[in-house]
């Protein structure tokens, strides 16, 4: 079997992903899709065989209970997600304009209330993430930005940052999605949740907000990554999707250290979409990959590649994800569909 393939026939040794935000419909107007993209990324590593906790919440009524019915026939876990009577699950409506998804999205719904998992749960999570440090492999708390809503969701987030940054035995970065949806969103956030961040994911727009100017060129990118990497000395990596364009990576020096790489970013092309159906959750594949790539220590270049190409994959799809196995299959230096021989 070769190092650098994520699908197995068993589970592979890695480090543990803890998933937190928004579980939810996205509601075209032919159809009802499971989505959020924490979700869509948990979705996603569960079908490369890695085993993610996905902390959320959804209503008890029948949305609710079809989330969790799908979760545990995916064999994604949910014993992190609370299931909230008198609160709706969360719905989302999705139109597409000039190819771009547009979204109207509810709000006061069951994931505006994630709680902290009980204890046990917690104690559980803790002991994989042990093991995984022991054996020398990464662990990673990912959250993005619309979960940051509410109240109630700003306090579960920074208490799991919190909880898991004091355990010295625990090797785990925090991923960060920058992933706006106006106007549930304020550009404030981002200084609560910068800090501490080891990798974040973020598009040329976001990176502009984050950069607090425009930016118009890859020089701009470059000049605005370099200052980011030094205000934040938590942060190690810097993704940038960049739509039909590819996508970048910005890394700290110690990071490119580690790697035996140049100051220069790595950068990939993307692939034609072929066929081109619906672009939601191209960018919650691309991060889920490189996720998957990290929780393995597999080459940063390499994942981007996979990254990249999975993403342009997830484009054909009516739809963020896929209840097909197969799909999952993929391979960080071969074709995206090859199964590693054993």
């Amino acid at each position: 079997m070769t190092d650098s393939s994520i699908a197995r026939s068993q589970v592979p040794q890695a480090g543990v992903a803890i998933i937190v935000g928004e579980v939810l419909w996205d509601c075209f107007p032919d159809r009802q899709v499971l989505g959020g993209a924490p979700l869509n990324v948990a979705w996603n590593l569960a079908g490369f065989g890695l085993e993610p906790l996905f902390v959320s919440a959804v209503g008890d009524d029948d949305l609710g209970n079809e989330i969790l019915r799908r979760m545990r026939e995916w064999g994604l876990s949910t014993d992190a997600v609370a299931v909230l009577p008198g609160v709706a699950t969360g719905t989302v409506a999705v139109t597409l304009e000039d190819g771009e998804p547009q979204y109207e999205i509810v709000r006061d719904v069951a994931y505006d209330q994630i709680p902290v998992p009980r204890d046990s749960v917690l104690q559980s999570i803790k002991k994989r993430i042990r093991e995984a440090t022991a054996a020398g492999f990464p662990s990673l708390l990912y959250h993005g930005t619309l979960a940051y809503r509410s109240q109630c969701n700003r306090e579960t987030i920074h208490a799991l940052r919190d909880q898991f940054a004091a355990d010295g035995e625990l090797n785990l970065d925090v991923f960060f999605d920058i992933n706006v949806r106006k106007p549930h969103y304020d550009v404030a956030w981002l200084d609560d949740l910068m800090p501490g961040a080891g990798l974040v994911k973020l598009n040329e727009d976001e990176m502009s907000d984050l950069a607090s100017r425009e930016l118009s060129s890859s020089n701009d990118r470059r000049a605005a990554a370099h200052e980011l990497l030094c205000n934040y000395s938590s942060l190690k990596c810097l993704l940038v999707t960049l739509g039909a364009d590819g996508a970048e990576c910005h890394l700290s020096e110690s990071s490119q250290a580690n790697v035996g790489g140049g100051s220069e970013p790595i950068s990939v092309a993307a692939p034609q979409p072929d066929p081109l159906i619906d672009p939601v959750g191209a960018g919650d594949a691309f991060a889920s990959v490189m996720i998957a790539g990290h929780l393995r220590k597999l080459p940063v270049e390499e994942s981007l590649k996979t990254a990249t190409r999975f993403a342009s994959q997830v484009c054909g799809l009516p739809g963020a994800t896929s209840d097909q196995k197969e799909f999952y299959r993929i391979d960080f230096t071969e074709d995206p569909h090859r199964v590693p021989d054993d």
